[in-house]
């Protein structure tokens, strides 16, 4: 199975390697981010792909699930 990003063979939750971490790591951090700025998901998810510091591969995860989330809308 490919990953939902990319080409590369999945791991575990549709993601390859490092999609995969780059997508733990935007999941474990939306908690901090919640509690400094109570931001929405969404909202978060923007924020952190506008982000100049965001990497590459946590910036192709956060644009798959902004698109995810709103039905997949291109």
């Amino acid at each position: 199975m490919k990953c939902k990003v990319c080409v590369r063979e999945t791991e575990e939750a549709g993601f390859c390697s490092l999609h995969l971490r780059a997508y733990r790591n935007v999941l474990e951090k939306f908690g901090a981010w919640r509690r400094a700025s109570d931001l929405g998901w969404m909202e978060y998810l923007v924020a952190i792909q506008k982000n100049s510091l965001t990497g590459g591969w946590a910036k192709e995860v956060v644009e798959h699930l902004i698109k995810d989330e709103n039905g997949h809308v291109e």
